[in-house]
């Protein structure tokens, strides 16, 4: 109990000093004029693509996608602030964390999938003032407590991926930049997820993919699909593994072997 205690403890700092680091970022001025601004544009930007082909089926499908995206694609904003602790100096502070670096670098990073997750919501409630899309008052809560299972799962691929950019910090622009253009390709998000092959078996360990089609469906009236929340709560899982491997053993490898440069 006294280690669970330590670890929670721990935890609790980090989403403190998390929180901190939000405020540092952002007024709310700023925020709301800047960076929500800028994300509902993006929506609007492929929302109109699909009314550009002539179809109001293409453009809600589109513009749905699009909104529940902006949830593990702010996530992804832990790759390069991860690299940021180590050219800053803390993260030597953090390696000496009691229980080890991951649940403190985990809980540091959140503040990127609660802003995944604000900023996703409201473009959810505010499909159907902008664009018409039907989304239920009813069932905004359900598409919520999805668009949260969606992003933290998105977050633990950041995470993963944190892990890299810590051995290699020049990669974290190239990992962001990959994951975007792979969640876009084959997560379902503008188009149909592939169905057959190699894209089929990247779509199916993706983020997002499973917890987007449970999304589509309760937008569209249907019963919540659990096979599909069961899917993306595997990948969470999956990828919740992945990050830890990855964190630890890269921080692990770069202490051992001596090459971890803290500038």
């Amino acid at each position: 109990m006294r280690r669970v205690g330590a670890l929670l403890h721990q935890i609790g700092y980090g989403l403190l000093s998390s929180y901190q680091d939000y405020r540092a970022m952002y007024t709310w001025r700023s925020w709301l004029f800047g960076w929500m601004a800028r994300l509902l544009c993006q929506v609007l930007f492929f929302s109109m693509v699909g009314q550009a082909i002539g179809s109001a089926a293409a453009q809600d499908y589109m513009a749905l996608g699009n909104a529940v995206i902006l949830g593990p694609l702010g996530a992804l904003g832990v790759v390069s602030s991860s690299v940021g602790e180590r050219r800053g100096g803390t993260l030597q502070f953090l390696l000496l964390s009691r229980n080890g670096p991951f649940p403190v670098m985990m809980s540091r990073g959140l503040y990127w999938a609660a802003d995944g997750i604000v900023t996703s919501c409201v473009a959810l409630v505010l499909l159907r003032w902008m664009l018409g899309v039907e989304v239920r008052p009813v069932m905004l809560p359900v598409c919520f407590l999805l668009q949260i299972l969606i992003t933290l799962s998105g977050y633990c691929m950041a995470l993963s991926l944190a892990g890299i950019s810590l051995r290699w910090p020049e990669s974290r622009m190239y990992l962001t930049a990959g994951a975007t253009i792979v969640w876009m390709t084959f997560a379902g998000v503008n188009t149909a997820p592939p169905r057959t092959g190699a894209g089929d078996a990247i779509a199916s360990v993706l983020p997002v993919t499973h917890g987007l089609r449970a999304m589509r469906a309760v937008v569209a009236g249907d019963a919540v699909p659990l096979t599909a929340v069961v899917a993306e709560c595997g990948v969470l899982l999956l990828w919740g593994t992945v990050s830890w491997l990855a964190l630890t053993g890269s921080l692990r490898h770069q202490i051992r072997v001596g090459t971890l440069d803290l500038r």
